[in-house]
């Protein structure tokens, strides 16, 4: 089992997640029908059910895991806070945005094809809360974090168009922002 901010996992329901991150990945939040989502579960509807009781529930449980998993990339292998760590964060970023096809952010999906769902409108807020806070962390500089969230949203959005040069000029700007923190500590 894992546990995050009062959402327990069990091996099982971690499995099913997964599975349906894949499957809305792919097909989206509004086509997949609930017998769709199963099969590409890979498990019977009583046993989806029984871990996900409603496409709601299992909407929640895609995004729970998917944000488990994204967070856990960014941080691997994470320097010291700083600089490096925060070019580092969109090395990662272009990594992940390749292994994804550039396809823009999976919880903004989720969001539009739900609008009216309180629940995974907290759920998106809860994630990219903790990236924000994150990107404090990883720069050390609690200032960045925002400038950082910005970055980091905006080539998720516009990656697919143009792909690399996105990550190299977020690189090329957090460089400058740090340079300029500098200079402006020693004038």
């Amino acid at each position: 089992m894992y546990k995050s901010q009062g959402f327990l996992m069990e091996n099982a329901q971690e499995h099913i997640a997964a599975r349906l991150e894949e499957v809305f990945w792919s097909r989206g939040f509004a086509e997949p029908s609930v017998p769709e989502l199963r099969a590409g579960a890979g498990v019977s509807m009583r046993t989806l059910y029984r871990h996900f009781p409603s496409r709601e529930a299992m909407v929640l449980g895609a995004l729970e895991y998917r944000h488990r998993r994204y967070l856990s990339y960014v941080r691997e292998g994470v320097t010291l806070p700083g600089l490096e760590a925060a070019v580092q964060l969109f090395d990662k970023l272009g990594g992940w945005m390749r292994m994804t096809s550039g396809k823009e952010c999976l919880f903004r999906q989720a969001l539009a094809a739900n609008p009216g769902s309180t629940e995974i409108a907290a759920m998106v807020k809860r994630h990219k809360g903790e990236l924000l806070r994150f990107f404090g962390e990883l720069s050390g500089q609690e200032s960045f974090a925002s400038r950082l969230y910005l970055l980091h949203e905006g080539v998720t959005a516009c990656y697919a168009e143009m792909g690399e040069r996105a990550v190299e000029d977020a690189k090329i700007l957090v460089r400058q922002m740090f340079k300029a923190s500098n200079e402006s500590q020693f004038s």
